[in-house]
């Protein structure tokens, strides 16, 4: 069965509510999903997934710190080809989901465009994109 995991990082809980959101939609379609907050992911995580997707809420117009010091850590891993996606939730800015995708293209990574970006609480417009963006990623790696 594709594999399909989820790494992600929240300020407020509002990525959070985005990840279980994508988790929804791509097990609608069928799909295995791991899904991990970053304090209990290690880049192995990932190396058994068809698609991989990344979330963190931009922080101080970035990536949150250990969302990055992950992904960074993905370079080493086999994950050139497999499909990608990043998001997040952000107050005022909302770079951290971008950052995070450009670092996963530049691995080789089939990723998603555009990042998905959401503006504070997901409300149930946003909650609905988060998990067409899970099919979509399902639906790619099926």
């Amino acid at each position: 069965m594709p594999r399909l995991v989820i790494i992600y990082g929240t300020g407020f809980g509002n990525t959070g509510i985005m990840a279980k959101a994508i988790e929804e939609g791509a097990k609608s379609r069928g799909v295995d999903v791991v899904m991990k907050k970053i304090l209990d992911a290690v880049p192995e995580d990932v190396e058994n997934a068809d698609a991989i997707a990344i979330g963190t809420p931009t922080y101080k117009a970035a990536a949150m710190p250990n969302i990055i010091n992950f992904v960074k850590k993905l370079a080493d891993k086999p994950v050139k080809g497999k499909v990608g996606a990043a998001f997040g939730s952000y107050g005022w800015s909302g770079e951290g989901a971008g950052i995070v995708s450009d670092m996963l293209k530049s691995y080789g990574m089939d990723v998603i465009d555009p990042d998905l970006r959401i503006k504070r609480t997901p409300e149930d417009e946003g909650i609905e994109v988060c998990r067409e963006l899970g099919k979509l990623l399902a639906d790619r790696i099926k």
